[in-house]
């Protein structure tokens, strides 16, 4: 018997695949198709009619991982964050090694700024699937908040060695590498960040700053003058921009 979701070859009496957690029962399959058709429909109705299918799920198969994982999910996106976290740690109980669930663990642990725990849980996404690039990023917010520039950079350099097209792990790594006083590494960052997205006046912004700290003023002032072209409404970048120039107009 093959699973119809992930391929995975699985035994004829098996409740639900090992693999990716799918239960084999069609009526809870039923259940589960109609309350994610109803997410889609989308409103408050929507959010009530695929709870109901859900909770309806659940009376035939009250461990079932992912109906937990979806009803986690839905408490999650009305932020109901408590509420997910059960939900969520329900489906563990039956599918301990689940990484998305893990990861979306840590990220209602992160909603409610429960840092560590959302730490614990992004590391151990991670550990299931190595390739789970958007663990490592979370991971990385995680730290930088915490103050942990080290492991922040570490999570951010692993993001965009995997995917180098994740523009805001560069922004994210070029202000870690900032903090810790790395310049030429926060510059090289911030211009593969406006590489990506040349339209990214923050991205500017910092990378004018850590020009001006490395001494590169001409191009400090180029950078921040991107910045306000982009964001014209920025006063403070206005306001620096003016003490720049007092300050070159000086010399």
């Amino acid at each position: 018997m093959i699973c119809n979701r992930c391929q995975t070859e699985i035994s004829a009496d098996s409740k639900y695949c090992k693999e990716c957690g799918l239960y084999l029962r069609k009526d809870v399959e039923d259940h589960i198709a109609k309350a994610l058709l109803y997410r889609i429909r989308g409103g408050a109705s929507g959010l009530g009619n695929a709870l109901n299918e859900l909770d309806e799920a659940l009376k035939i198969e009250p461990e079932n991982a992912e109906v937990n994982y979806y009803i986690g999910k839905l408490m999650h996106d009305d932020a109901f964050f408590e509420e997910s976290i059960n939900y969520y740690n329900k489906a563990l109980e039956t599918i301990p090694e689940w990484a998305d669930v893990h990861f979306a663990l840590g990220v209602s642990y992160y909603r409610l700024c429960r840092v560590d725990e959302a730490i614990n849980a992004f590391t151990r996404a991670a550990s299931l699937n190595p390739e789970y690039i958007d663990a490592y990023y979370f991971s990385g917010i995680c730290y930088y908040h915490r103050g942990n520039l080290e492991m922040a950079i570490e999570q951010f350099e692993k993001v965009v060695h995997m995917a180098p097209q994740y523009g805001i792990a560069y922004y994210h790594l070029g202000r870690a590498y900032s903090k810790k006083k790395l310049i030429d590494k926060a510059i090289v960052a911030l211009e593969k960040l406006v590489e990506i997205n040349p339209n990214d006046s923050d991205a500017f912004f910092h990378l004018g700053f850590s020009y001006w700290k490395k001494g590169a003023d001409d191009r400090a002032i180029w950078a921040l003058q991107k910045a306000i072209d982009f964001n014209p409404d920025d006063e403070t970048a206005k306001d620096i921009m003016k003490q720049w120039m007092r300050e070159e107009n000086g010399r």
